[in-house]
């Protein structure tokens, strides 16, 4: 018999223990994939859907923390807007804002005047025209979330608006949007002339050099910063917070895997003591046993690991069904990933074998065949 067939008896001789131990191993990783790929695609979500509008440059409070902790003057962007080289410039005042029936949205306000009406992608009705209030575009995400279809009532924030329009974008943020007048809900946020932060165009395509010069001349404004998305997104504090959160909890879990597999050989090889004596009596290297011990923790952790990717899978298939948050974001672990986790994984399960198989050749072959 080689080493893989021992491993796979030996693991069905306690079936209900080896079970046990795999599933551990399949939550610590599922866990962990699933953590760090909703970490991520959170981050790639918000980059997307402000590439989606189509920014060269984002304009913030200087020193803001994150991208909701900012507010900048209105005045402002008409001195942004005023910069050479700036093509056009649109301020926007966001936030996640309470609906009904214990659900949020991302809320988004924007003037009459702004560019970035024109570049909502209507599946169906209209964006508010010049001076009307109390109107609402949702993305569809967001209507079906809501249970919401043209010509509904939205709450936000306590204010009642009439939907008159349905967005289709594309990415997950976007679509979970309730696009709002600027002037509507800054009144009931309690942000008079206040907004979070400038989307901008750079004339003649934004190349390098121009969009330097850009934010150079915005910050000489005073207590403001301007960066591209990805910039702002890698500055964010709490995105650097959830980065830190998932991979120290997904190294708790993974960990706690290994401490499965150690758990479970450390009491095979008590149990199987004279069978190890009797392989060392009849010539077997320590090295073979060893091996033989190590085979099953990989054993234990290669199907642990299949486990935990299926239940990721089945984790980010389940999570749009969430009723707070499942609308606003998606997520899938990609390639890149996986691998690091399962990588991760094996090594710390190989890790977690090795002392149970160093205990079992310690042991003199007359003493082990002594034991029961």
């Amino acid at each position: 018999m080689n080493l893989a067939g021992l491993a796979r008896r030996n693991l069905g001789r306690r079936p209900i223990r080896t079970s046990l131990s795999i599933l551990g191993i399949g939550l610590a990783v599922g866990s962990a994939l699933a953590l760090m790929s909703l970490s991520h695609s959170i981050q790639d979500g918000m980059r997307e859907g402000i590439n989606e509008m189509g920014d060269d440059l984002v304009v913030m409070q200087k020193g803001a923390s994150d991208i909701f902790g900012g507010f900048i003057p209105e005045k402002t962007i008409e001195r942004v807007a005023g910069i050479p080289g700036v093509a056009r410039a649109s301020g926007e005042l966001f936030m996640f804002a309470p609906s009904a029936d214990d659900k949020s949205v991302l809320a988004q306000g924007w003037s009459d005047t702004s560019y970035l009406w024109k570049k909502v992608p209507l599946r169906e009705g209209r964006v508010p025209a010049p001076g009307e209030h109390n109107v609402a575009v949702l993305g569809d995400a967001a209507s079906a979330a809501l249970g919401k279809k043209l010509g509904d009532d939205v709450v936000i924030l306590g204010e009642r608006f009439k939907i008159i329009g349905i967005a289709n974008y594309t990415t997950a943020v976007n679509r979970g949007v309730a696009l709002l007048p600027l002037a509507d809900l800054q009144k009931i946020s309690h942000r008079p002339e206040q907004v979070t932060m400038v989307h901008l165009n750079v004339e003649r395509g934004g190349a390098p050099v121009e969009l330097k010069q850009v934010k150079s001349a915005i910050e000489l404004l005073g207590s403001l910063s301007a960066s591209t998305a990805n910039e702002m997104l890698d500055q964010d504090r709490n995105f650097a917070i959830l980065d830190a959160v998932s991979l120290a909890i997904s190294i708790i879990a993974i960990v706690m895997g290994a401490i499965y597999v150690l758990n479970a050989l450390v009491m095979a090889t008590q149990e199987r003591t004279r069978e190890i004596g009797i392989f060392t009596a009849i010539g077997w290297s320590r090295q073979r046993i060893m091996a033989s011990i190590v085979v099953e923790g990989i054993l234990m952790c290669i199907i642990g690991c299949v486990l935990g990717v299926a239940l990721s899978f089945l984790a980010a298939l389940a999570f749009p069904y969430i009723p707070a948050i499942g609308h606003l974001v998606s997520f899938r672990p990609s390639i890149r990933l996986i691998v690091l986790v399962l990588i991760t994984a094996f090594v710390l399960c190989v890790l977690g074998s090795l002392f149970p198989a160093w205990r079992a050749v310690r042991m003199l072959p007359a003493e082990a065949l002594r034991r029961l």
